[in-house]
């Protein structure tokens, strides 16, 4: 008779569990006063992934108004375009946040123009730069272009060309439009940030596109 082995068989090891997933976290919603509006266009958005998702609306010709985000650990990066999904994470609708950002944007330019324009040469061309991140961003607040325009007869023409630059002129004389033309294209190819060379005509309803200004002329 055999005997029985008193050595008792492993039991089969468990079956192995899988990590678990962590939820991903979600976005907050924008706060109010981190809210600015900026100016953009749909070619300066890359990539395309990152442009289907930001957040904005249409304003003069090829400019687009961008809902975005102060944001002062970013650096050059700042301001931030919104996506829309921490926009639909807001308690308040489309338009009132865009009428916020530019109720901070106006808040935060309280500097005079003149005090940040200087003279191109060889024309009645002027060029604005702000210490910000803001400078092109100016062209949406009305009430810093009206007297300009007023005071030269309604003539008034600009372009924001890059992020930290407006150039403008309040003459009409042909050589001057050469030169605004010509340095918005310059700044437009050559600098960082580039947004559009387009040129912007002041009317009595605010800002039309006079010109697309291509930069393969």
């Amino acid at each position: 008779m055999n005997e029985r082995s008193s050595h008792k068989s492993a039991p089969p090891p468990a079956p192995a569990v899988a990590p678990s997933t962590p939820a991903p976290a979600q976005q907050a919603p924008p706060r109010l006063e981190d809210l600015r509006v900026v100016l953009g266009t749909e070619a300066s958005l890359t990539p395309p992934a990152v442009r289907a998702d930001v957040v904005r609306r249409p304003w003069v010709g090829p400019l687009v108004e961008l809902l975005a985000e102060d944001s002062p650990d970013a650096g050059l990066d700042s301001p931030t375009p919104m996506d829309r999904t921490r926009v639909e994470r807001s308690s308040i609708a489309l338009d009132g946040l865009f009428a916020r950002g530019l109720d901070n944007l106006r808040k935060a330019s309280t500097q005079p123009l003149h005090e940040r324009t200087i003279a191109a040469a060889k024309s009645r061309v002027q060029i604005t730069q702000f210490g910000d991140n803001y400078t092109a961003a100016r062209l949406l607040l009305p009430e810093l272009w009206s007297k300009i325009a007023a005071d030269s007869g309604g003539r008034l023409y600009a372009a924001a060309p890059v992020r930290d630059m407006i150039v403008w002129t309040t003459s009409a004389a042909k050589a001057d439009q050469v030169a605004l033309r010509g340095h918005a294209r310059t700044a437009y190819r050559s600098r960082s940030f580039p947004i559009s060379p387009a040129i912007l005509r002041w009317t009595a309803r605010g800002w039309i596109l006079a010109d697309e200004n291509p930069t393969d002329l």
